[in-house]
């Protein structure tokens, strides 16, 4: 099969490419995004990768001559990073959106598509971090995509290459106290990356019949429960 990944760079997507590039269900993969994902040296199955260098407004006049079977959205930053709230909106987003319509327009009937989100999103929140993460979510939704499938995972937990203050010290504390998260708490356990690039990874893999829709808790994650 082919994949297409965005947001390769960060966390839960460079994990992902990892597993994907080292899987023998993948014979390539593309990577979209403005920056090369960084590889191990020498890395088995590296030679599956074709970067496709694009701005994230560049999006709708990406062509992609390839059939994809499974699209991976991990596209994520924070406003701080992003410098305003408008920023924000443009990545986290518009450009999921374009992505998807990307992916979409190849009217591939048993394409799949897999995206993170957060615990947390509602386009009717009036956090407005979770709000855009709900109307990303709501968009996909109206979207013709045959399988969609969204990943909502709580605070990741990971080595980042562009420290995020809050993160670190969420990581930090809320790390150490992973055990303390039992019961009816589990869902809202902080996650490593890993364990959400896993998850993509065993969800597209997973036989699915069109048109679907699954929403992929935190919890769920954690249970291994897809």
């Amino acid at each position: 099969m082919i994949a297409i990944i965005m947001g390769a760079t960060g966390l839960v997507g460079n994990a992902l490419l990892t597993r994907i590039i080292e899987s023998e269900q993948y014979s390539k993969v593309l990577v979209v995004g403005r920056s090369i994902p960084k590889l191990v040296e020498h890395q088995f199955g590296a030679e599956k990768v074709q970067f496709i260098p694009c701005q994230l407004n560049e999006l709708h006049e990406v062509i992609l001559a390839d059939k994809v079977d499974h699209a991976f959205c991990c596209l994520g930053t924070t406003i701080k990073q992003a410098g305003s709230e408008e920023a924000f909106i443009q990545v986290d987003k518009l450009a999921v959106l374009a992505f998807a319509k990307l992916c979409q327009t190849q009217a591939n009937p048993a394409l799949k598509f897999m995206v993170v989100t957060a615990l947390g999103a509602d386009a009717k929140s009036k956090v407005f971090y979770n709000r855009i993460k709900g109307e990303v979510e709501q968009g996909l939704k109206a979207l013709p995509l045959p399988v969609l499938n969204v990943f909502q995972p709580s605070l990741l937990l990971g080595p980042r290459d562009h420290s995020r203050f809050m993160e670190d010290i969420g990581q930090t504390i809320l790390g150490g106290l992973a055990f303390l998260f039992i019961g009816p708490l589990r869902q809202y356990q902080p996650i490593d990356a890993q364990i959400v690039a896993e998850s993509m990874y065993q969800v597209a893999l997973k036989p699915q019949v069109a048109p679907t829709c699954q929403i992929i808790t935190n919890g769920m994650m954690h249970s291994c429960h897809y």
